[in-house]
């Protein structure tokens, strides 16, 4: 558009473009101004909802006639397009001036900012998107706000959908995250965030990806102002911290209120209250030079002068002491990288896979020190990276690497302790092996390692580090294999994983770890191999019972145990196994994950957000937890928030299905049906075209009137429910799509008598909600023992 003249207005440059608009500045031909124009994108001009938007965008900024408010001068149409009119303002945006040198000039600054705020919200409009990128210093040092695109007249229509958000994320007040209801107060805290960026130059809250922002914002509390400058007056972080409390009542609840007392401070900062220099005798005031041994002032000043020396040394002392014992802190956390397999022999892959597997479950015995799971650390697998990079991104101070060489039968590992804070190498060896010794080489790697942490470690886990898991080094290579193969997460691999722990077993029958594994394996076989569940649940339970026989103090099948306990509807016995699976093991990510689960669906919703937040600090590079983070917004109907954590999974692992499904459920509660479409496409196709993935898109073909495709999906799933590799849950979702209430009740009662885990989802899930007056659906929440859980 750059040269084209559009009625009479003359295109010169564009300025900028975002969610609700592109800027151009522009020549009025007629009036000989300068300008600038705002167009509705073009790809939004159709919709007759973004053009009445973009219309009360122009009546709410219009009505505003302030100094520091963007003035509009009208709005026009040309070729169908709508554009707004409004004052050029030439300068620099405020995050070029972030942060201030001087705290008056900020004061000021801010002062001018709720000046325009007080003027926008007594004519009843909201802003909803303040930020420094939406305020301007013009080139007289003005503050103008600009681009009231969010804003919300008192009493309109409100044209946004249902339950989103507007706004930029890092500013938007809490109840604008949750899509609450958003008022004045809301304004006031996304100006406080401004605030604190314009005093210190960091953002209140902080997060690495848009989930993780999103729980500082509704969830941590902003550190104090004096951490970043200390010389601040207390009152202005009192201030500015009222102004970010989470609750909008707990705020300031007018922006008067606020400016007044910014007013009051700034007087107050720059009021002068030195007497003039010409006052003050000279005599009054003798200098070091002039003071003799004699005078009544010397004593005293030759005693100031020590106390200042002797002041001077004991801080010079303190710095040496901090920084010499800083250098030497202990390792208190740590990431096990995944080993290298050097020569990439695709046969002995599972071996280094295994051996850092071992060695981060034997360190996380270790009291007082944090070792990243194995779902985080794995995320680095066949990248090649920088350990403090790794570290950076992992949190950690202590990063061990590892690389493998064989040599025929013979093994040559090579380990690292890296010190990421000191950017130095703690520790290095060289170890010769063999298969025969696999065993003690992992062990060895543990004890040396946990040596030389700087941390303190009990004899008693020193025993522990050395207890041998098995005597059978055979044992040990099939266990290695069945885990590598489990953690591929497929049909065919979870069932080359069981053959190989069987074989593990029948190498060492008291082999704990191995018939854990084995649990493990037939609790997830259902729903990555569509094995019914009244097959596998039992295979899981006994499994995990013979674990615990040989060993009871293994965390990781107390909570096998408890899933099984859960998927039969055993909630009691699940609760107390997986409470004593998280007293066991604390840093165990997936009992919080799967407990989580299990309290979401008897619908103790608050308890399950809890639960999983725990599992999230542990493990927030892990795709499934992640996801799971996202289920509680999904089912409280917060869907934008829900869709942050979906899609941060599905950038975690792109080929993570149960990622887009529960993106495409996210869509379809939104009414975005369109969207939710291509996400079960996607599922389908990833997850292998699992009886799961076809009964979310069947139903959706249903619901949209695609009829024949669903009756085409209906048909794959019955087919699949007949041949043992899909669950009668997922007919019944169908049916109850295409209106069949009775097919899909008939479904969903077999789904009970063949115990199924998916029964265990009635409760929160909305495909059912049509269902739900009915007798039969009643008596099926009955007999999985939902009914009486619901609260």
């Amino acid at each position: 558009m750059i040269g084209q003249t559009i009625l009479h207005y003359k295109i010169l440059e564009k300025l900028g473009e975002g969610g609700m608009g592109v800027v151009y500045k522009a020549e009025d031909t007629k009036l000989r101004r300068i300008v600038a124009l705002k167009f509705l994108p073009q790809q939004l001009t159709s919709t007759e909802e973004e053009r009445s938007r973009f219309v009360q965008e122009a009546q709410a900024a219009a009505a505003l006639n302030h100094p520091n408010i963007c003035t509009i001068h009208g709005i026009e149409e040309f070729e169908g397009r709508q554009f707004i009119e409004m004052e050029y303002v030439e300068g620099t945006t405020l995050r070029n001036k972030i942060p201030f040198r001087k705290t008056d000039e900020a004061l000021n600054c801010a002062i001018h900012i709720g000046d325009a705020l007080q003027e926008a919200h007594s004519h009843g409009i909201v802003h909803r998107d303040i930020k420094c990128d939406n305020i301007m210093i013009n080139i007289k040092g003005q503050v103008k706000v600009m681009d009231f695109g969010l804003a919300k007249l008192k009493g309109s229509l409100k044209l946004t959908r249902a339950s989103s958000t507007v706004g930029t994320l890092a500013y938007m007040a809490p109840e604008q995250i949750q899509g609450g209801e958003v008022d004045s107060r809301s304004d006031i805290f996304s100006f406080g965030v401004v605030f604190f960026e314009m005093l210190t130059g960091h953002m209140p809250f902080r997060g690495e990806h848009d989930a993780a922002m999103m729980y500082s914002i509704v969830n941590e509390e902003p550190e104090s102002l004096l951490k970043f400058k200390d010389d601040l007056p207390e009152d202005l972080d009192r201030i500015v911290h009222r102004a970010l409390e989470k609750d909008p009542g707990d705020r300031y609840q007018h922006i008067d209120d606020m400016v007044s007392e910014l007013r009051r401070l700034h007087k107050k900062s720059t009021r002068i209250v030195r007497p003039p220099a010409e006052s003050v005798p000279a005599t009054h005031t003798p200098s070091a030079e002039h003071a003799t041994a004699g005078s009544p002032t010397a004593p005293a000043k030759r005693k100031t002068l020590i106390i200042a020396a002797l002041a001077i040394m004991a801080v010079a002392v303190g710095v040496v002491l901090y920084f010499s014992l800083g250098s030497q802190k202990a390792i208190d956390s740590l990431a096990v990288l995944p080993f290298e397999n050097v020569g990439g022999n695709q046969d002995l892959e599972y071996l280094s896979d295994g051996v850092t597997e071992s060695i981060i479950n034997n360190l996380t015995k270790i009291q007082g020190l944090r070792v990243v799971p194995r779902s985080s650390a794995f995320r680095f697998k066949g990248k090649v990276v920088d350990p403090q990079e790794a570290g950076s991104k992992l949190n950690v101070r202590g990063v061990l690497t590892g690389k493998i060489v064989s040599h025929g039968s013979a093994l040559d590992v090579q380990v690292d302790l890296i010190d990421v804070k000191n950017e130095s190498e703690v520790w290095g060896n060289r170890y010769q092996a063999d298969m025969n010794s696999l065993l003690s080489l992992q062990e060895n790697i543990s004890q040396e390692v946990s040596s030389k942490l700087g941390i303190g470690v009990s004899s008693e886990t020193q025993r522990e580090l050395a207890k041998h898991s098995t005597e059978s080094t055979q044992a040990y290579q099939y266990y290695l294999q069945g885990r590598y193969y489990w953690n591929k997460r497929n049909a065919v691999s979870i069932e080359s994983a069981i053959n190989y722990l069987n074989q593990a077993i029948a190498r060492d029958s008291n082999y704990a770890l191995a018939y854990a594994g084995l649990a493990d394996c037939y609790i997830i076989q259902s729903q990555y191999a569509g094995i019914p569940t009244r097959v596998t649940l039992p295979l899981a339970e006994h499994a995990a019972k013979r674990a615990l026989e040989i060993d009871n103090s293994l965390a990781e099948a107390h909570t096998t145990l408890a899933f099984s306990y859960f998927s039969q509807w055993k909630y009691a016995d699940a609760e107390r196994e997986f409470k004593q699976a998280i007293a066991l093991n604390p840093r165990y990510p997936t009992a919080y994950h799967w407990y989580n689960i299990m309290l979401l669906r008897v619908g103790r919703i608050d308890e399950a957000s809890t639960i999983i937040r725990q599992g999230y600090e542990l493990d927030s590079l892990s795709p499934i937890i992640t996801l799971n983070v996202g289920a509680i917004p999904l089912f409280k109907k917060q869907y934008q928030e829900a869709l942050a954590y979906f899609q941060r999974s599905i950038q975690l692992e792109p080929s993570f299905a149960p990622g887009y499904e529960f993106t495409g459920m996210a869509y379809e509660a939104m009414n975005k049906k369109a969207d939710a479409l291509l996400q079960y496409q996607k599922a389908v196709e990833l997850s292998g075209r699992s009886s799961e993935a076809l009964g979310y898109l069947g139903h959706l073909y249903a619901i949209i009137g695609q009829r024949d495709q669903a009756l085409k999906l209906l048909a794959e799933n019955e087919e699949r429910y007949r041949n043992g590799t899909g669950a009668a849950y997922n007919i019944a979702r169908i049916y109850e799509g295409l209106g069949e209430k009775s097919r899909a009740l008939d479904y969903l009662e077999r789904d009970v008598e063949d115990k199924s885990t998916f029964t265990t989802d009635l409760l929160i899930e909305p495909n059912w909600d049509d269902l739900r007056s009915e007798p039969r659906f009643a008596a099926v929440m009955e007999k999985v023992g939902l009914a009486r859980k619901a609260n």
